[in-house]
């Protein structure tokens, strides 16, 4: 019987064709890992949108009030005191 001797050049094809097929995916892998850093390392990224900014042009008075505010906006106590 010659079955056995097919049932081996069968496992060790796919053995060999399933080693190539990991290769070329890790490889593939590495190569994009690497530029996607080298890409993020040397183009400029955005400014973080959550970051809080304090400027006096967005400030609005409120109308209708002549006592003096602190920076955040709430009567200022320490100055009636």
């Amino acid at each position: 019987m010659k079955f056995p001797q097919q049932h081996t050049i069968t496992k060790l094809t796919l053995t060999i064709t399933k080693s190539i097929v990991v290769g070329v995916v890790f490889i593939i892998g590495v190569i994009f890992g690497v530029l996607n850093i080298l890409i993020t390392k040397f183009t400029d990224t955005k400014e973080i949108s959550k970051t809080r900014i304090t400027s006096d042009q967005s400030k609005i008075d409120p109308k209708n009030t002549t006592a003096p505010r602190n920076s955040y906006g709430y009567p200022d106590r320490s100055v009636g005191e």
